[in-house]
């Protein structure tokens, strides 16, 4: 079996910008200093539930963070929940292992993975810390691994190459996960074990362990299979888009304490939480509009793809942003990982023009509109390429000449949409895009139906590459 060298693993431009986004998340939460025993035992009683229930749910384990949450406190559970009870204490010291080896700047050993093992399936299967002796297959994966007579070996090699370095911490992290997970040491408990060497990974690097997030199941299992080809772009986005949402939280956590004093600060003057509400109600109606509108933008993506055979809109979408985000974004214009949604079309095989939707503040110097009340909130603005390489731009303008969406904004009155108006349709006698005037404002308008939006969009992108003729 081959072990693709870590240091010659390339990215695509998305995931490598995803990558520097985690970095900026990461400096944001050093910057707040030294964390208290309190706020580091807060952040790990935080995270390690949704952890060990996300790794289990993954195998098909049925498990909550509810259930979780009483087993790790030690509580009595019903009978029907002993063996769940056994997988998630066995996670539990798993977890407790790698994070003390990892804080210890400990190396990644042959013992070190064996007894990651140990510790997930003991009690459960006999075989527990002991390489397979025996060839396996992996059910509805096209990789079968190798020869049990290769394991030892091609685990050394692993350890040996983690070892020499190279490469950036999220990519040596999704390496480590997908290599241990292809050669399949093991009789059972594979993809868990391969999740906790991910997490040693990136603690022993200063980030945090995020696992995989069951929601991204079926994207996860894609992103192993590429990654046996030595493709690991997909692997390394969904870890960082997990980083990104952990930091996050990690950070309003270690703010927690100085908030709950200025807060109370606030009690005292009582506007000041009467002004928080008024922000939330304001961010709740934002999220939930945006949100919708990613959802039918999906769903034409999705219906159209099923019609077309010459072309495709690959997409992905990104974890919803918290009020706290939404507030970063508001106060300072801009944030990091502030992704919704990104759009490749891809025509034989090929990508040959990317979009990026992202959130920031509105920019009221860029429209025609003078309604100083949207001054404040927060738009989904576009970035694109045409070359997949090319890095998506947060500085300036997006400017098309083909295509007129500018800014989707989600705000008390619906959605306001704003376009370029040097963009239009050409008539049906004379088909096309033109520029139909000099002005450099965007233009808003209220909708009702996102979906003329969105078609709107389509058809343009469609022009623009010569796919359509109107």
């Amino acid at each position: 079996m081959e072990i693709f060298e870590l240091q010659g693993i390339s990215l695509d431009s998305s995931a490598k910008q995803l990558e520097e986004e985690v970095s900026g998340e990461l400096d944001s939460l050093l910057n707040l200093g030294e964390f208290s025993p309190e706020v580091q035992a807060e952040i790990a009683r935080s995270f390690l539930p949704d952890r060990i229930s996300d790794t289990l749910n993954i195998e098909g384990v049925r498990v909550n963070a509810r259930l979780t949450r009483a087993v790790l406190d030690g509580l009595a559970v019903s009978e029907s929940d002993r063996y769940s009870e056994q997988e998630i204490l066995n996670v539990s010291e798993a977890n407790e292992l790698i994070e003390s080896e990892a804080k210890a700047q400990a190396s990644l050993t042959v013992d070190l993975i064996k007894e990651v093992h140990r510790r997930i399936e003991k009690n459960l299967i006999r075989e527990a810390g002991c390489f397979r002796l025996t060839d396996v297959s992996i059910t509805g994966a096209n990789h079968r691994p190798p020869s049990w007579a290769d394991v030892p070996d091609l685990v050394r090699a692993v350890c040996d190459q983690y070892a020499s370095g190279g490469n950036t911490d999220l990519t040596r992290a999704a390496w480590l996960h997908a290599t241990i997970a292809k050669i399949h040491p093991f009789m059972d408990g594979n993809g868990r074990t391969a999740r906790m060497l991910q997490d040693f990974s990136l603690v022993r690097s200063g980030l945090l362990p995020i696992g995989i997030p069951i929601s991204r199941r079926g994207e996860y299992y894609d992103a192993l299979e590429v990654a046996d080809g030595g493709n690991f772009g997909p692997l390394v986005s969904i870890m960082a888009s997990a980083e990104l949402a952990a930091l996050d939280k990690a950070r309003r956590i270690a703010r927690a304490p100085q908030e709950r004093r200025e807060r109370i600060r606030r009690l005292v003057k009582a506007a000041g939480q009467t002004v928080r509400q008024n922000d939330y109600n304001i961010y709740e109606v934002w999220r939930r509009r945006l949100e919708g509108f990613i959802a039918e933008f999906t769903k034409w993506l999705d219906e159209l793809n099923e019609e077309s055979t010459d072309f495709t809109f690959r997409y992905r979408t990104y974890e919803a942003k918290s009020f706290e985000k939404w507030k970063e974004i508001r106060d300072r214009g801009w944030a990091h990982g502030t992704w919704e949604l990104t759009v490749d079309v891809v025509v034989r095989g090929k990508v040959i023009c990317k979009f990026l939707f992202y959130s920031k503040r509105h920019q009221l110097n860029w429209t025609t509109d003078p309604d100083n009340s949207l001054r404040d909130d927060v738009g989904l603005f576009i970035s694109s390429v045409s070359d997949p390489d090319e890095r998506f731009s947060f500085s300036h303008q997006f400017s098309d000449p083909y295509i007129s969406l500018r800014e989707v904004l989600p705000c008390k009155d619906g959605i306001m949409v704003y376009r370029d108006p040097d963009v239009a349709l050409e008539t049906s006698e004379s088909p096309g895009v033109t520029v139909v005037s000099e002005n450099d404002l965007w233009e808003g308008q209220t909708v009702v139906s996102p979906g003329d939006v969105i078609e709107e969009f389509i058809q343009q992108v469609l022009l623009k590459l010569g796919l359509i003729d109107l």
